[in-house]
């Protein structure tokens, strides 16, 4: 679960999600991984006092805020489980569904994808341009996102290796990423309830900057619209001058010609503009990936050592917990993410 400033619902919510998996521990042995990004309401303070508590919850303090994708992986970086799930912590994403995907994935798939179908309070315009983006990327894109389509969504260990360890990008879009793994996914659909305490932390810009890492991430359609603009401007102009040379020839009265010309060169610098603008967003995310700057800077891992548990794997250490020596890392070590 990726936090940031959910100190009023997290209690709230953490009791909900053990209710649930405590009614599932006949069969399953389970822990709860939270990666909160620095805020300013105490979230930390409050996930302390959960780990504190209970030894099956553990945290992931980052330094600087990575953001709610790079969160996701942080937390995959820290599981050894044989099935993770993805969530968010303000109970728009129900607990109770946790059930249905663990039998979803015994059936031997390796993502059990959510969909939400509705979610109440939520505005027709935040509704519509969801809707937007999704039709824009079956559009642009080969991978085939589904509609509605959550970050509330059931993975093998398979897939966390491939998205923590094999796909390196600086900046994943995960609802791009699972699909195009192309490994066998069952789905859920789900109405999403409105959301218990506090305020939503994607604000319009956020949104937008999701969307536009996921259309650049996965489509080079945006970069063939220069083209696409060059071929209308150039028929626009040459429609132009049939027009005028046949009003021309018909002995019309043709007035100066600088309305036109205005029109053509706005046009048409518009247009270069936007060409332009778009070829630096992609230049932007290579320099990016060029800098292979760390994007998760983990500076506390919770609890400093995890307690053995038969259940567990061997490795019973946090990956940003401990080094090869088995010592604790200084606060602030760096990760590059999706390297070991």
């Amino acid at each position: 679960m990726p936090l940031y400033n959910e100190a009023e619902g997290i209690q709230h919510f953490h009791k909900a999600l053990v209710e649930v998996l405590e009614s599932l521990q006949d069969r399953y042995s389970w822990s709860v991984i939270y990666v909160v990004d620095p805020g300013s309401d105490g979230t930390a303070l409050l996930i302390r006092e959960l780990v504190e508590a209970d030894d099956r919850v553990r945290a992931v303090l980052l330094l600087r805020r990575a953001g709610h994708q790079m969160s996701l992986i942080a937390g995959m970086e820290c599981s050894t489980a044989d099935a993770v799930v993805t969530m968010d912590g303000d109970l728009q994403h129900p607990p109770e569904l946790i059930p249905q995907m663990l039998s979803l994935f015994e059936t031997g798939v390796d993502v059990v994808q959510t969909i939400r179908s509705k979610t109440e309070g939520q505005g027709w315009l935040p509704q519509a341009l969801s809707r937007g983006f999704y039709w824009l990327m079956g559009h642009l894109s080969k991978v085939q996102m589904v509609q509605g389509g959550a970050d509330f969504r059931l993975m093998s260990s398979r897939v966390v290796n491939i998205l923590s360890n094999e796909i390196v990008e600086s900046d994943r879009f995960l609802r791009g990423l699972i699909p195009w793994l192309g490994l066998p996914t069952a789905t859920l659909e789900f109405e999403a309830p409105a959301r218990q305490a506090g305020r939503s932390k994607y604000s319009f810009g956020r949104s937008l900057s999701l969307a536009a890492s996921g259309i650049v991430s996965f489509s080079k359609a945006p970069l063939h619209l220069g083209i696409v603009l060059g071929l209308v401007v150039g028929a626009l102009g040459l429609l132009s001058g049939l027009v005028s040379l046949v009003l021309r020839l018909s002995g019309a009265d043709i007035p100066a010609g600088w309305t036109t010309l205005v029109v053509m060169v706005a046009l048409l610098s518009g247009m270069q503009l936007i060409t332009l603008g778009l070829i630096g967003l992609y230049l932007g995310v290579v320099f990016d990936e060029a800098k292979r700057r760390p994007q998760i800077l983990v500076g506390e891992t919770l609890p400093r050592r995890v307690s053995r548990d038969p259940h567990a794997p061997s490795d019973d250490r946090l990956r940003s917990g401990a080094n090869s020596a088995g010592e604790p890392e200084q606060p602030g070590r760096a990760t590059h993410a999706g390297r070991r």
